[in-house]
């Protein structure tokens, strides 16, 4: 009898059109990012306790405006053996940024000293904070955005050791007292010239 094999070709024919008939229910795509942050330059060398002035640019490349942002400043270290605390590179790393309209910009300067020696990235992300978080393509939360790092080197401060630093101690006060010295002989020979009325001949 074919009931069996019948019924099991029924049973997968009603599966198939459930299956297929379903609504999909694929989860809503990332919105492009509406902004985007670049540094002026990529890469900084700096000795130990040096200063040094990073500048940003966010701008809104979208179609639409763009609400309110903080910029956060953050520092990597490339070196496994050295440690990063980015508040002591910084002491001011969020930046609030204003909204937008299509299509503008504005700068943000950071002031960063090199606190250790090693090989650095510092970045920038933007993370949106207004009420509409949304970005350019549609409903639901903005992406991140984050910046191309910025490659910093720092060297370790030129001190002179204690070979270098010995001989400067000796040398400085041995010309200081030769000069001395000549000068004395020089006026000693000028006041005796002058008590017996000059050179003689």
């Amino acid at each position: 009898m074919n009931r069996p094999r019948t019924l099991a070709g029924l049973l997968l024919a009603l599966i198939t059109l459930v299956v297929f008939a379903a609504p999909s229910s694929a989860a809503p795509s990332t919105p492009p990012p509406a902004v985007t942050v670049a540094f002026d330059h990529g890469e900084v060398r700096a000795a130990v306790g040096e200063r040094f002035t990073l500048r940003a640019r966010i701008s809104d490349i979208s179609a639409a405006p763009v609400g309110p942002s903080i910029a956060h400043l953050n520092v990597a270290s490339l070196t496994s053996d050295v440690y990063v605390d980015p508040e002591d590179w910084s002491s001011d790393r969020s930046r609030p940024v204003a909204a937008m309209a299509a299509g503008d910009g504005t700068w943000l300067d950071w002031e960063i000293q090199a606190v250790t020696a090693g090989r650095f990235d510092v970045y920038v992300v933007v993370l949106p904070t207004g009420p509409d978080r949304a970005g350019s393509g549609g409903p639901g939360p903005a992406p991140l955005v984050a910046s191309a790092p910025v490659h910093v080197t720092v060297t370790p401060r030129r001190t002179l050791t204690a070979g270098g630093s010995l001989p400067t101690a000796i040398t400085v006060p041995l010309l200081l007292g030769a000069g001395a010295l000549a000068t004395r002989r020089r006026a000693r020979r000028a006041s005796n010239l002058a008590q017996t009325g000059g050179p003689k001949t």
